[in-house]
């Protein structure tokens, strides 16, 4: 356990870094600190009884569990800013054209359009330098390679081609640098030119060898079965997983299934839960566990050395170890103690969607694997006698227990990177996985014999066929099932750790909950608990999600239109009518934890009485005034601001920027209002507020052009004919009145209660 706690707390280090990126000094000052608690622990303790208090509930003293935190902090931070220099592929990234040599050093990833290598390079030479003997230097580090797809170099080749070294591209999905650099990757280049072979003698010979062995029994298997069952095979035996049809694909991706065909983490842990089962009754549990693991070496030898493969083995293998010595807690430690070397190893390694996986898939295995068999032994017993019991228990946990506790532990990671969920999942692997036990021994059987003799492995072909055949036919049926396949909502992925979370406490507490599930206390805390995570759930779905959105909500006769920007402020322009139904309505938008608006826009002093009421309703944290609300006339009564709101007076035609991106102009005023123009990427949104067509075209004529949407109401049409508008083509016409609009395809509050438009910058979509 202690172990357990170290893990942990450099492990938190980790994410801490990620998440909040601090700065080199103050992770430093942090060690420093936290170090010298530690040291003066017993001091403190002696002075200290709350102090003394806390020592006594943790293996470690306090401050070495935030040592090895602040370690965790330290070590990430070191990882995100590596030192490059000359001697570094990756100094050379976006300088230009380069003549590169090194060596490729993976297996070739061969796909239909390309083919990707990885390369260590050995030495670069600037062909555009002056001083021909000093052009060439050497350097170190990986180069990912994107070819042709008829490119035919393999493992060991020594090549030299021109190309020109990029740094791998990041945008706000996606990282496409933090995904290579967990490989040691930090340069691309894309279809060098020139490339020539001026070497074969580099890399490793055993390497080499189980390269050239696997691209052999590649084609040996494709010369054997039928497509798609070859790419099935190649897949499950060999890890490539490029060679299946793409509808075929997508559908073992919906139906959950995908980890078969690749050599992934849920895989290598139902194979070493197979291995196990099948060995256990020949040789025993203990020869059965040694026997397994170095099968699942020398398999993860022959389909690949990747990281991502060897992080899977480790995982499996010690989530066996866990479960033959019936020690959960001691399988756990070592699991999160390998978990810890292996992200001090590589500390992006955390991020990674393969490892996450791997670790949730051994982690269930650790966890759930042995008190679920030992609860289905237990109900079979009531059942049948209990030598029966005992043969049923063991087939039906390996091949349906310990595959459902892998996929529930990997459950919240899937949703969360990939955004979807398989239903269908639930059905495909307990049909699907019982036959791959078959699959992988007959098919195994049937590539050493058509390695041997082309016809031997044909006539093996025909017993493993048909089990391939009907994975690949079940898998698409399922596939088609309607609603099989459910999409995750980014901010719902926190609702599913939390609920992911609370079962895996009440799992671990399951004893010491039994008593108190009989009290009447476990009804009010189950009350307090499912209050508690609605609200939790309310507020991180309420999340911003990059994206601007445009409101327009009845409130009562009349209808207010308000903005929630990309990074979750929230502003209400002139808002009219009901202001209870105003902020009734804004419930479904803003967080219960932070119900508030940050500014409201005036452009007329006819909302005296909504601002009271509003500001009695929700709480208003600034009021911004255009000129034509402040500017009293002598027939009108001047604007009343509640006290408490902070007031900025806006100038005439000024531009308000509301946050990076996103821009409000005012763009022309008369005795009705202020005309206001939205401009977010291509977004742009005219709201007219009864100013005249002809003030607005001879004030700000370009406000006229290119309009997403245009926002109008009966003051708009009340001297302007709808005709004029109409010819402003505008994408969509929004009318801000519960009265009938008098334009045909118009959206807005006659038809609809909320009328949505969605825009990140380039795209624009209208929701109601």
């Amino acid at each position: 356990m202690p172990l357990l706690w170290l893990s942990l707390a450099f492990i938190l280090g980790l994410v801490a870094e990620e998440k909040f990126h601090l700065s080199f000094p103050v992770w430093l000052t942090l060690c420093m600190v936290f170090l010298l608690l530690s040291l003066f622990d017993r001091t403190i303790q002696a002075k200290s009884q709350a102090w003394s208090k806390i020592r006594h509930q943790l293996p470690f003293a306090l401050g070495v569990l935030l040592f090895l935190f602040s370690i965790g902090g330290l070590r990430a931070w070191w990882n995100e800013h590596p030192t490059v220099n000359e001697n570094d592929l990756a100094w050379y990234n976006d300088k230009g054209e380069y003549v590169i040599t090194g060596w490729v050093s993976a297996a070739p990833d061969r796909r239909s359009s390309a083919t990707i290598y990885q390369i260590t390079t050995i030495e670069i030479m600037d062909p555009a330098s002056e001083d021909w003997v000093h052009a060439a230097r050497k350097i170190r580090g990986l180069a990912q390679v994107q070819m042709s797809a008829d490119a035919d170099w393999q493992y060991g080749d020594l090549l030299q081609f021109t190309a020109k070294p990029l740094t791998p591209s990041e945008s706000s999905d996606f990282s496409y640098r933090d995904y290579l650099a967990k490989s040691g990757i930090y340069t691309v280049i894309y279809h060098p030119l020139s490339v020539t072979r001026v070497g074969s003698d580099h890399g490793y010979p055993l390497r080499k060898g189980l390269v050239a062995f696997r691209e052999k029994a590649r084609q040996i298997l494709f010369e054997i079965y039928p497509q798609p069952e070859s790419g099935l095979l190649t897949g499950i035996l060999l890890g490539v997983d490029n060679d299946l049809p793409p509808d075929l694909a997508q559908a073992y991706r919906d139906t959950g299934v995908a980890h078969i065909i690749a050599i992934s983490g849920f895989n290598m842990a139902v194979l070493a839960g197979l291995f196990m089962w099948a060995f256990t009754l020949l040789v025993g549990p203990y020869w059965a566990a040694l026997v397994s693991a170095i099968l699942l070496v020398f398999y993860a030898s022959m389909v690949d050395v990747s990281e991502s493969v060897i992080r899977a083995l480790i995982m499996a293998v010690l989530a066996m170890g866990g479960h033959l010595i019936g020690r959960r807690q001691a399988g756990l430690t070592a699991l999160v103690f390998t978990a810890g070397v292996m992200c001090l190893i590589q500390p992006l390694m955390l991020q990674d969607a393969s490892f996450q996986l791997s670790f949730a898939a051994s982690f269930g295995l650790v966890v759930f694997a042995q008190p679920m068999q030992d609860g289905l032994s237990s109900l079979l017993e009531k059942k049948v006698s209990e030598k029966a019991a005992a043969k049923w228990t063991k087939p039906l946990s390996e091949y349906l227990l310990f595959t459902l506790a892998a996929q529930f532990a990997t459950l919240p990671f899937i949703a969360a990177h990939f955004g979807r969920l398989s239903v269908s999942a639930l059905l495909a692997n307990p049909l699907v996985l019982p036959v791959q036990p078959a699959v992988m021994v007959s098919g195994a059987l049937t590539l050493v014999a058509g390695l041997i003799h082309p016809l031997a492995g044909k006539v093996l072909m025909l017993v493993s066929w048909p089990f391939l055949k009907y994975t690949n036919a079940m898998v698409t049926l399922l596939a088609k099932i309607k609603g099989g396949v459910l999409t995750i909502h980014p901010a719902f992925t926190i609702w599913i750790f939390i609920l992911f979370g609370l079962v895996v406490l009440l799992f671990f507490l399951r004893d010491k909950l039994a008593r108190f599930f009989q009290s009447s206390r476990f009804i009010w805390v189950m009350l307090i608990l499912t209050g508690l995570s609605f609200s939790i759930w309310s507020i991180a779905a309420n999340q911003p999600d990059g994206k601007l959105h445009l409101h327009l909500v009845r409130c009562e006769n009349e209808a207010t239109l308000y903005l929630l920007t990309p990074t979750g402020k929230t502003i209400a322009l002139d808002p009219r009518g009901s202001m209870d139904e105003f902020t009734s309505s804004l419930e479904m938008t803003l967080s219960p934890w932070s119900f508030h608006l940050d500014s409201v826009l005036v452009t007329t002093r006819k909302i005296s009485g909504p601002l009271a009421e509003l500001n009695d309703a929700i709480k208003v944290n600034e009021v911004l005034l255009a000129p034509s609300s402040y500017r009293a006339e002598q027939d009108s009564k001047p604007l009343s601001i509640p006290d408490g709101i902070e007031v900025e007076k806006l100038l005439p035609a000024q531009t308000l920027e509301i946050e990076p991106g996103l821009r409000l102009t005012l763009i022309a005023e008369d005795l009705n209002g202020t005309a206001i123009l939205l401009h977010y990427g291509s977004l742009r949104v005219l709201i007219p507020n009864g100013v005249d067509y002809a003030e607005i075209n001879t004030t700000s004529p370009e406000a006229l052009k290119g309009l997403t949407a245009l926002v109008l109401g009966p003051e708009d049409v009340s001297y302007i004919p709808p005709r004029v508008w109409r010819n402003l083509n505008p994408q969509v016409i929004v009318w801000r009145d519960r009265g009938v609009s008098p334009f045909e395809n118009a959206v807005g509050a006659d038809i609809y209660s909320d009328t949505h438009l969605v825009s990140n910058g380039s795209k624009t979509w209208l929701l109601q």
